[in-house]
């Protein structure tokens, strides 16, 4: 918990118990000055609410830290209709048994005539009502905050969306990449019209969705894999026999929600600084498998040779994007991580649990 965070805590709780103990120790003052009865036990009394305030801030304060209040507010609100009664409860009697040992035997405020089942019981229930009002307080806090932070976990979602979409887009029109599809299609037009009429339309459903920029955010895996060929295809007759294409996807992965361009953004990266930067070519690799409890995806390609240089343009930032949407889109439990430690192959590994 951050500092601040503290303080604010700490000061709640000082006011909201000691303006409950002046307010008490006020209405005694206010008794005494309109009946001129109970001066002489009004010391006793100033006492025990004193030290009633600070058992219930101790009582409260020791229940933030055992129990998990602040993950309450991620709860169903059915369960929650049965924790917070049973726990004000709790917290009540616990504060009522503390008021009573005080009251009897420590500061006589009470004699044994006093005591009865019914006075116990409305004991018991004012203090449930007290720490209810108090957990309610707590809760109403956290569920504001909770609220403000899915909905800055939403901002940056649609922020994280966008520039994916913006540099995919961007990828896409890049000039050299547009010209050499054009131009590899002029030259197929006269050697294989058919092949050449598969590249026209491959690079007009890739650019179709990358100009799709209102899209879902998650796609099934068999869509994105569809973008993934038509763009291997397209890079196939630029890169022509150095480029070799691997698929080995489960069919029970095919219909799994994956993030929007996550593979495609895998595949380039591993064509930009694998394969396009071996002068022999070499594999691109894509697996799916379900495993675990979660959809397993590998995008692994041959390496370019050590000491070639970095391409233009080639900060690691796609990864980075690709890495945290995947997480604000699948949850904590996805991951994205790059094995660079094979000297033959570089792998991209991601994992979506499939259950949150």
């Amino acid at each position: 918990m951050s500092s601040r965070r503290t303080l604010v805590y700490a000061a709640c709780q000082l006011g909201g118990w000691g303006l409950y103990g002046l307010a008490n120790i006020l209405l005694s003052l206010l008794f005494i000055a309109t009946t001129s009865r109970g001066g002489e036990q009004f010391a006793s009394r100033t006492a025990w609410t004193v030290l009633m305030c600070i058992s219930g801030g101790l009582i409260t304060h020791l229940a933030r830290t055992w129990l998990p209040l602040r993950e309450w507010v991620r709860l169903p609100m059915r369960r929650l209709a049965l924790l917070i009664p049973f726990t004000c409860t709790a917290l009540g009697l616990v504060q009522q048994v503390i008021g009573l040992v005080l009251a009897y035997p420590v500061l006589h405020i009470y004699g044994a005539s006093d005591f009865s089942f019914s006075f116990l019981i409305m004991g018991g229930a004012f203090w449930a009502v007290v720490m209810l009002m108090w957990l309610l307080t707590y809760l109403t806090v956290h569920f504001v905050e909770h609220a403000r932070e899915v909905e800055r976990e939403r901002w940056r979602q649609e922020v994280a969306a966008q520039t994916s979409e913006l540099r995919f887009l961007k990828a896409q029109l890049q000039p050299h990449f547009l010209f050499n599809c054009l131009n590899s299609v002029r030259a197929l037009i006269v050697e294989d019209p058919v092949r050449a009429q598969q590249a026209v339309t491959r690079l007009s459903t890739l650019l179709r969705h990358a100009l799709s920029s209102h899209g879902p955010e998650t796609v099934p895996l068999s869509q994105e894999l569809q973008v993934v060929r038509d763009y291997l295809s397209l890079e196939g007759i630029r890169l022509e026999e150095r480029l070799r294409v691997r698929e080995d996807v489960a069919p029970e992965t095919l219909g799994i929600a994956v993030p929007a361009m996550l593979v495609q953004t895998l595949v380039e990266n591993a064509i930009k600084h694998g394969i396009a930067q071996t002068p022999e070519g070499g594999e691109v690799a894509v697996l799916a498998r379900v495993r675990d409890g979660a959809l397993q995806l590998e995008v692994a390609n041959t390496p370019a040779p050590a000491g070639t240089p970095a391409p233009p343009h080639s900060s690691g930032e796609g990864l980075h994007n690709a890495s945290e949407r995947l997480r604000l889109l699948c949850g904590m439990g996805a991951s994205l991580q790059l094995d660079q430690t094979s000297a033959a192959l570089t792998t991209a590994r991601v994992r979506i649990p499939l259950s949150p």
